[in-house]
């Protein structure tokens, strides 16, 4: 059955000329695993939402692409959105599993095949639904892959970590999927380069006799007022500080994964300023997150929430006046919610297509409970 067909849009619309540009790692000290991400963004707006397992879901619409897949959802998680439902850019679930998405120009999807398409958000929101682990993301890729985009700053690359403190680069370039993990992985950090252009330039700073001063880092980060131009240092400048990190005394991951983001910080004056950082403690299940609203440090716990099916979808706007722990701050969501994200983050979508996008999930997701 054809849906959403004013969704033809979104493969043109999908994201402002400004893009994704983001940094993220991955703390590890052997004990505990985690994950820190700075957003920056043109807009802060955005929900978390609480998405259940039990829930029956196809593929949206993709403009002249063929084949759908189906899936029930074995995992609840609670992701970020700045659009809608079913469209995060990023979220754990409660095996654990972390994903987040961040932009890569020289992204280069597969032509098309006999594969199923995905748009790059539902992606996430499929791996979170289905996978505990970087191996079954990876292994994903036989049966899905997402159509490219005409838009550089419409493509991406991923940050995936799990529960066993597993993590992976995935990419695709060239049109096939390079993962980066275990070995291949010296340091645990994405920002908006390849991978290997990231390590190229690793070597180079480290060419001087051991990492120049992180000091210069930063200061190549402040100056420019453009993510995409520093998105090496901010590499660089992430990767020296989880190397020197000493769980003896550096104090708690927690705590030091914050100051790593606050080093790699867009100012408030760029045209992509931070808009949130989170941090998530994956062995706690706990998500902690400030935003550019509101600066006071907020958290949840995963297993706070009712994943079950039969309960409402909940949600919560990320720049709501609250602080500490925010567990229980989570109202019903309803479809206008959704409406009225769309209106502030995709104001330039025709209001059809914006209505198809704020209905999908009312539509075509189904408690199987």
């Amino acid at each position: 059955m054809k849906r959403l067909v004013s969704l033809i849009f979104l493969c043109i619309c999908l994201l402002p000329v400004q893009g994704l540009a983001c940094t993220t790692f991955v703390l590890d000290d052997g004990s505990s695993t985690v994950v820190g991400k700075d957003f920056d963004y043109w807009s802060g707006d955005g929900l978390l939402i609480v998405n259940k397992r039990g829930v029956s879901k196809s593929t949206m619409y993709m403009p002249n692409e063929q084949g759908f897949i189906n899936w029930t959802s074995k995992y609840g998680s609670v992701t970020f959105t700045f659009f809608s439902r079913e469209m995060p850019f990023a979220g754990m679930n409660e095996a654990g599993l972390v994903i987040e998405a961040m932009m890569l120009t020289e992204t280069e999807y597969p032509k098309a095949d006999s594969r199923s398409a995905f748009s790059e958000l539902q992606w996430v929101q499929y791996q979170l639904d289905n996978c505990s682990t970087v191996d079954e993301v990876i292994a994903s890729d036989t049966i899905m892959r997402m159509p490219q985009p005409a838009n550089p700053y419409e493509r991406l690359h991923y940050l995936v970590t799990d529960g066993n403190g597993n993590c992976a680069s995935i990419e695709w370039l060239d049109g096939k999927m390079v993962c980066h993990t275990g070995q291949t992985m010296p340091y645990k950090v994405l920002t908006n380069s390849t991978y290997d252009k990231s390590m190229d330039y690793i070597g180079w700073y480290k060419g001087f006799g051991g990492f120049l001063p992180i000091s210069l880092s930063k200061l190549l980060i402040r100056w420019s007022n453009s993510p995409l131009k520093n998105s090496l240092p901010r590499f660089v400048c992430a990767a020296d500080m989880i190397q020197k990190y000493d769980p003896k005394t550096s104090g708690p991951a927690i705590d030091y994964a914050i100051d790593i983001l606050s080093s790699v910080t867009q100012q408030k004056t760029n045209f992509s300023p931070t808009q949130w950082s989170i941090v998530y403690d994956i062995p706690n299940l706990t998500v902690y997150f400030r935003t550019i609203g509101n600066d006071k440090l907020r958290y949840f716990n995963l297993s706070s929430f009712d994943f079950s099916c039969t309960t409402p979808v909940t949600a919560l706007d990320v720049n709501a006046d609250l602080s500490g722990d925010v567990s229980s701050s989570f109202i019903d969501y309803t479809a206008d919610m959704g409406r009225e994200l769309l209106k502030k983050s995709l104001s330039s979508l025709p209001e059809e297509a914006r209505e198809d996008m704020a209905t999908y999930p009312e539509k075509y997701t189904h408690c199987t409970e």
